[in-house]
């Protein structure tokens, strides 16, 4: 029995809005969306604004949330950043989602990825980390050496020419710490 209570721990732990899903959120979310700037999601914009219309700002984002947008082009810059306020805010955020700059060449996320991580570690308050990506050959973001290990802790789904990935940035301290209560309580 305490092995299944361990298990539900972790599981909150690492995905706490799933437990609270059904349920309206009373604490502020932090959202981090990381955007390829490059040709590879040009080719697919409109499907991919219109997703991120219907899932991020129609379902998920709420008054008192912050949402903070990367473009991830040559280098990772902040292009949007700000709290909701109201619905006026939500409709601001959908412009910028429709006038993406997307600019030749490939996307590094690295840049983005590593200021989004210095930005969970002082954040207060529930963060949520979404990076869209182009389909290209080689499958995955262009992420240079110790980079890749940011990526640890990742749910990809696959679109048509596109990809959403949610990733755990902040969570490997975490996880070491329920590993080791979960290992000690199986001695």
């Amino acid at each position: 029995m305490k092995k299944k209570y361990r298990f539900i721990l972790v599981i909150s732990l690492l995905f706490p809005a799933v437990l609270g899903a059904g349920d309206k959120r009373t604490i502020p979310l932090e959202l981090f969306l990381i955007i390829d700037g490059s040709s590879a999601l040009k080719k697919v914009q409109a499907p991919v604004v219109r997703w991120l219309h219907e899932q991020v700002v129609d379902s998920i984002l709420q008054e008192g949330d912050r949402l903070t947008i990367w473009l991830a082009a040559e280098k990772g810059e902040v292009i949007f950043s700000d709290v909701l306020k109201g619905a006026g805010d939500k409709a601001r955020i959908k412009r910028v989602f429709q006038s993406l700059p997307l600019e030749g060449g490939t996307a590094n996320f690295t840049g983005a990825l590593r200021d989004a991580t210095a930005r969970v570690q002082q954040s207060r308050s529930m963060v949520y980390t979404l990076l869209i990506s182009g389909s290209t050959a080689g499958g995955s973001p262009s992420l240079g050496g110790d980079a890749v290990g940011l990526l640890r802790f990742t749910r990809v789904e696959e679109f048509s020419g596109w990809r959403a990935a949610v990733i755990g940035l902040g969570l490997t301290a975490r996880v070491q710490q329920a590993a080791a209560a979960y290992m000690q309580g199986n001695r």
